[in-house]
């Protein structure tokens, strides 16, 4: 069934200081920001790397501080490099680092800068990219810092504060697919040729194979309708967001189409749809491969709290609101979860039957267990 969920205050906060670092970070490379911004810039980083205790923070925040307050030259890159390339420290923070560091080499006369910044591209840029067939590679993505140079309009929506740290996806769904049966009618060829082969392949590895190139066929069409679909956005009442429209492929597995929309009549009303296969979004649940809370900071733990009060207060910082969309009949009936439900649903893998953390859960929501046999 569609499932939908709504930020909880301690994600959204947490993604506000995401657009606030990309916003700083692309200013200072395209033309620079001053000294107060670059201690709001700090600071905000400087979150980011407490969140992990196993780094070295202390000299991890030496070699940060030293890249934004300090000329190019005094800083050794090599050593920078070393210390924040590290799996402690997310990707969002790492292309904000890199892109200064770019922007400050090409403004640089330092000898050979040519050859640094390539070696950079070859390493965490493009070239990275291309070498490995992987988009997430291109940690850099300097593309985007060459789109805003010169462009007025790019730079004073960068300056516009309160617009740009909106979250464009406060609320979101997704939708998932499980299967895509081999009599499927379709005029997209590639597709016919992906279920052509694995009909006739025995070999079941194959299959699962071809079904997720399948799924993600039908993705990239069905975004592309989406986007195109005048009749149907209207009727919905929502325009899709410019450039929003993106299909995200990492190495861990996840690979999934993302696009977003916002209500013509509620500008302010944005909506983040997913698609993805069954088996992505499997891997993206409890322990995944892919799932959220194998990124830095990003860590499901059940708050500490003195009593039920203050648990339940932690959780409602914390938990997001989910909703199912349920098919009755003919009609669509949208169903709220309740506080446990989006208890068990975001901490899910985290929180097993019959362990001390379930049995609290239980007993805050005065689950009774002789009245519910589950």
């Amino acid at each position: 069934m569609p499932k939908a969920r709504e930020k909880s205050p301690k994600s959204l906060q947490g993604k506000i200081k995401n657009l606030q670092i990309e916003r700083l970070s692309k200013l200072y490379t395209v033309e620079g920001i001053n000294e107060e911004e670059k201690d709001t810039l700090y600071s905000l980083i400087k979150e980011r790397i407490y969140e992990n205790e196993e780094l070295n923070i202390i000299y991890t925040l030496a070699q940060i501080k030293n890249l934004l307050y300090n000329e190019i030259e005094k800083l050794d890159i090599k050593k920078f490099e070393e210390t924040i390339m590290v799996e402690g420290i997310s990707n969002s923070t790492k292309t904000a680092l890199l892109r200064i560091l770019v922007g400050k080499l090409e403004k640089s006369n330092i000898p050979n800068k040519e050859s640094k910044i390539e070696e950079l591209d070859e390493k965490y840029g493009k070239k990275a990219a291309i070498k490995s067939g992987l988009v997430e590679d291109d940690i850099i993505r300097y593309s985007s810092i060459e789109a805003i140079k010169g462009n007025k309009i790019k730079i004073d929506r960068l300056k516009d504060e309160m617009n740009f740290i909106r979250a464009n996806d406060l609320r979101g769904m997704k939708f998932i697919v499980a299967n895509v049966p081999d009599e499927l009618e379709t005029d997209n060829k590639k597709l016919k040729e992906i279920l052509k082969r694995r009909k006739e392949t025995e070999d079941n590895r194959e299959k699962v194979a071809y079904t997720e190139l399948a799924i993600i066929e039908i993705g990239k069409e069905f975004y592309k309708d989406l986007e195109t679909n005048e009749e149907l956005l209207k009727k919905l009442n929502m325009q899709v967001i410019p450039d929003s429209n993106k299909h995200k492929k990492k190495s861990n597995g996840y690979e999934a189409y993302h696009i977003k929309f916002f209500n013509i009549e509620y500008p302010e009303y944005k909506l983040e749809v997913q698609y993805k296969s069954e088996y992505v979004e499997n891997i993206c649940r409890g322990k995944g491969s892919a799932a959220h809370q194998n990124r830095p900071g990003k860590k499901r733990i059940l708050p500490h709290a003195s009593n039920d009060v203050e648990l339940i207060q932690k959780l409602e910082y914390t938990l997001p609101k989910y909703k199912i969309f349920r098919k009755e009949g003919n009609t669509i009936k949208v169903q709220k979860f309740d506080m446990l439900r989006n208890v068990m649903g975001f901490y899910q893998g985290e929180i097993l039957p019959k362990s001390e953390e379930y049995e609290k859960i239980m007993n805050v929501f005065g689950y009774d267990k002789k009245e519910n046999n589950r």
